[in-house]
């Protein structure tokens, strides 16, 4: 993703009144979002499309005030028109269309994971590849979140586990129960300042969970953050978690969001669904 963006900066600073520096940080945003939220590819095409970052300025960043979210919106519409071909710019800003959500994991392939993360060749990447799974599938983290968790944002008592995720999206996060001795782990053989995964990097940056495991061996199925996630969202779903609450946890905004993960949803028997229906 860096050199996405360092790419589309060269190219398009000479036609915009701003400095390398702010295209540079409005372009990062961007392309994180797009790329880790919205789920679209990495393409010019697709990144700065103008319904692309008008829905990003009304949904993706909610920290910043509106003077701020006013001027980062024209930044990236003067990189939008230097970048794509006038034929692909519409006139007007379009709704976006919601994108393709990640599948989740099937019980077979999260037994596959499991078994992924045990034998891992040395005891620091098995910890780590366990605590990839137990932030994905067991309190459906984002990547970025994943990576800048640290061992002071764990809680344990006893209600269980609960993550405490601050950022852009601040919300505590109750881990799923079978995950928990994981996260229990890693509290009592770290200190509370260091990161939860990956505890010796530096800072987060957006390859930190590719890198590890393009460096471990996969057989069979590959742990991918976007699907952990998903995976979390339809059990809940399953479990019929209340919906409020759930988005909450999920640091999702609109029910449209949530609502692109029901195609997933097992079908339960009629007499059940009827009961449930009757006895709500």
């Amino acid at each position: 993703m860096k050199q996405f963006v360092l790419d589309a900066v060269a190219d398009s600073a000479d036609g915009t009144p701003y400095t390398v520096a702010e295209l540079k940080v409005a372009a990062s945003r961007l392309a994180a979002w797009t790329w880790q939220t919205a789920g679209l590819p990495l393409e010019r095409g697709a990144v700065f499309r103008r319904d692309v970052v008008a829905r990003f300025i009304a949904v993706g960043c909610p920290k910043l005030k509106p003077a701020s979210r006013g001027n980062l919106r024209s930044q990236l519409l003067r990189m939008s028109e230097v970048l794509l071909d006038p034929r692909e710019v519409p006139r007007r800003l379009a709704a976006l269309e919601p994108s393709e959500p990640a599948a989740p994991y099937s019980s077979a392939e999260l037994i596959s994971l499991r078994s992924w993360a045990s034998t891992q060749s040395t005891p620091a990447r098995r910890a780590n590849a366990w605590i990839l799974l137990a932030t994905g599938a067991g309190a459906g983290l984002a990547a970025s979140e994943i990576g800048q968790l640290r061992v002071r944002d764990i809680a344990v008592d006893e209600g269980g586990v609960l993550l405490q995720i601050n950022g852009e999206g601040p919300r505590a996060v109750p881990v799923l129960r079978d995950w928990e001795q994981v996260l229990v782990d890693r509290t009592r053989a770290l200190g509370p300042e260091r990161f939860v995964f990956r505890e010796n990097h530096g800072a987060y940056y957006p390859n930190l969970i590719a890198n590890f495991i393009d460096r471990s061996q996969v057989v069979g199925v590959k742990p991918q953050s976007q699907r952990l996630r998903a995976t979390w969202i339809v059990r809940h779903l399953e479990a019929a978690t209340p919906v409020v609450p759930l988005m909450r946890a999920a640091g999702i905004e609109s029910l449209e969001a949530l609502t692109r993960y029901v195609r997933f949803v097992r079908e339960r028997d009629g007499d059940e669904v009827r009961a449930r229906l009757r006895d709500a």
